[in-house]
């Protein structure tokens, strides 16, 4: 069974990269689904590494106090807002 995910522009583009230069130093072709599931196992067996060179989620801006733009809001009306 196969999945779909989405990435981005320049991850594709590394991808396209890492899947030439495979080629060309093996002389083999290897498809895009292929490298991805080598890449996996590979991160599967270097899983410490890699979990340390990951941010956690607690540094992700994202995750950080909400900012106060000033504005008024009235809650009631999120919804009328986001479904017009």
């Amino acid at each position: 069974m196969y999945a779909s995910i989405k990435v981005k522009d320049i991850t594709k583009n590394k991808l396209d990269v890492l899947q030439s230069k495979f080629t060309i130093s093996t002389g083999k072709k290897i498809s895009l689904q292929n490298l991805l599931d080598k890449i996996s196992d590979y991160a599967l067996l270097h899983e410490d590494e890699l979990i340390k060179k990951i941010p956690a989620l607690k540094d992700d801006p994202a995750w950080s106090e909400a900012i106060d733009w000033g504005e008024e809001t009235n809650a009631a009306k999120v919804d009328e807002y986001l479904y017009k």
